[in-house]
């Protein structure tokens, strides 16, 4: 096959144009096309090395993307999106916390997508309360523009009665009045909130000396995931994500490897399964275990 026809056949499947590839190997979209019509009188074989790497690169990309990190339907997840219906339904403020890397943000956004009527903000260390007033508004299509009360009031009265869910993620991020504007929206709408994020959270909600009492008195339910996922937890993520995990030393190794933790998991099952497909063997406990020793504990 010609180094045209491939380049040709690469960007068809990727859904590239001529520009992008050109700013991938750092050409002008002028050579890329003069090249493609067997026009170019450059130099030919330093431009084909960079499009053979440019091609290799994006083959290794979609050998990755193979391996994706999705919502898998576990103890800990159908119990995460139990705890987020009940909020949905009673109109409660719930909770769920977790350390990192243990799927709190998947159970989230697998509810978003399967109850249109639930907004989901995922908030940023800068978050304020204005800033979170404003991703609501946007959510809900409302203007941003006015002052707190205003942005606040247009909330409320968009959400009243509306039987609708706010859940918001990386909650340990927001100060106390951003928690306190959405702990007003709350008790003025009557919807639903469920705040998930780190276990500091808690001490976010109750305050250091346990002064927000006003605050965590709304908290119905709160859900601690724990530091670390059960076993049959990572071997349900892992087999569907990589078929050989179904052996019981490469569903072991992984899970040692994992220490309980999904990302984790996910960066092991992306990196064993890349170098079988390289090497054409079988994903092994051992290959497992040596892949583990380049990530950071």
């Amino acid at each position: 096959m010609s180094m045209q026809k491939e380049l040709t056949e690469v960007m068809a499947r990727k859904g590239y144009n001529q520009t992008q590839v050109a700013r991938a190997i750092g050409k002008s979209p002028a050579v890329i096309n003069q090249y493609l019509q067997n026009k170019y009188n450059g130099d030919i074989p330093s431009l084909e090395g960079l499009i053979t790497s440019f091609i290799s690169r994006e083959n290794e990309k979609e050998k990755s993307l193979r391996i994706s990190a999705q919502y898998i339907p576990t103890i800990t997840s159908r119990k995460g999106l139990e705890v987020i219906r009940l909020a949905h339904l009673d109109g409660d403020i719930n909770v769920i916390t977790g350390d990192a890397g243990l799927g709190k943000s998947m159970i989230l956004r697998e509810y978003a997508a399967q109850h249109r009527d639930a907004l989901l903000i995922e908030a940023d260390p800068g978050y304020t309360a204005r800033v979170v007033l404003e991703e609501l508004c946007g959510l809900l299509g409302l203007s941003k523009r006015g002052n707190m009360h205003e942005l606040s009031e247009a909330c409320i009265s968009a959400l009243r009665d509306s039987g609708r869910l706010l859940m918001v993620d990386e909650a340990e991020n927001l100060p106390y009045r951003a928690l306190e504007t959405l702990r007003r929206i709350h008790d003025k709408s009557g919807i639903g909130v469920v705040l998930a994020g780190m276990p500091r959270l808690i001490i976010n909600l109750k305050g250091k000396r346990g002064e927000y009492k006003q605050l965590y008195s709304r908290v119905g339910l709160a859900l601690s995931i724990g530091d670390a996922l059960p076993q049959d937890d990572i071997n349900d993520i892992a087999v569907s994500m990589l078929p050989d995990a179904a052996d019981p030393e490469v569903g072991a190794a992984l899970y040692k490897a994992s220490h309980g933790n999904a990302r984790r998991l996910f960066k092991l099952v992306r990196g064993v399964s890349r170098h079988s497909a390289i090497s054409g063997h079988a994903v092994s406990a051992g290959a497992v275990r040596k892949f583990a020793e380049m990530l950071i504990n």
